[in-house]
């Protein structure tokens, strides 16, 4: 498979000696969607923050494309086209919706930045009827789709997203996840960490899930659904919760 993100025995973690992610590996297409489960304390998050550079890494493999990110700052690789939106923090709230896109838009290069800008409009009318609104106070689920959009204009080939479901309604989240799937639609690799596990299973291609920081199961999301051993693992205490 020729992989816009390939991640192989990621050992990461906070203090040296105390790994999080314990060995971890997966591999994310272009156009791909795949949604990286497990229970609290697995090591979803800190996975995440590891590729995008924000967690120390021990050992392992991080490449994006062809270029090998593991001794690349965060800076370069959000250069090289790895896009990361936080759970928490995610936009500037004392910046309106119009500066928080140009801040981003500015990072990028000239060219097309007026097109990149509008394709992320177009692609969350929300946000643009809000451009002079402080980020602050626009609603949990336009603040989200206002970092996704922030993301965008870096022109990721890849895009972290860490729970972007948290803390909201079930109609908002199928909205944005429908706006989620609308950008891998477009060719853009999508590694997805998720606690509502009903919608990350309607939005994957593929699922991962991961205990104590390491591969436990993996595979379609129709297959892990009939599997006996996720059930005791996770899913099948919180499919119905949407944990």
């Amino acid at each position: 498979m020729n992989l816009a993100l390939a991640v192989d025995g990621l050992i990461a973690g906070y203090e040296p000696g105390t790994p999080i992610v314990a060995g971890a590996s997966v591999g994310v297409a272009p156009g791909e969607i795949v949604a990286v489960l497990g229970p609290n304390g697995a090591g979803k998050s800190t996975l995440l923050k590891a590729v995008a550079g924000l967690v120390p890494i021990q050992s392992g493999q991080v490449r994006l494309g062809e270029a090998d990110l593991i001794r690349e700052p965060a800076h370069r690789r959000a250069a090289l086209g790895l896009g990361y939106v936080p759970q928490l923090e995610n936009v500037f709230a004392a910046l309106s919706v119009e500066d928080n896109l140009a801040l981003a838009a500015d990072v990028g290069p000239r060219a097309g930045r007026h097109a990149q800008l509008q394709q992320a409009l177009a692609l969350f009318p929300e946000i643009g009827l809000r451009r002079r609104q402080l980020a602050g106070r626009l609603s949990g689920g336009q603040r989200q789709m206002l970092a996704v959009a922030r993301a965008l204009l870096g022109r990721p080939r890849v895009l972290l997203l860490d729970e972007p479901s948290a803390g909201l309604s079930p109609k908002i989240v199928g909205e944005l996840f429908t706006r989620i799937r609308a950008i891998a639609r477009g060719g853009v690799g999508i590694l997805l960490v998720e606690q509502n596990v009903r919608a990350a299973r309607a939005i994957a291609d593929r699922v991962v899930v991961l205990v104590q920081g390491q591969n436990r199961l993996e595979g379609t999301p129709a297959a892990l659904e009939r599997d006996p051993e996720l059930a005791a693992l996770y899913i099948g205490r919180a499919t119905g919760a949407g944990a």
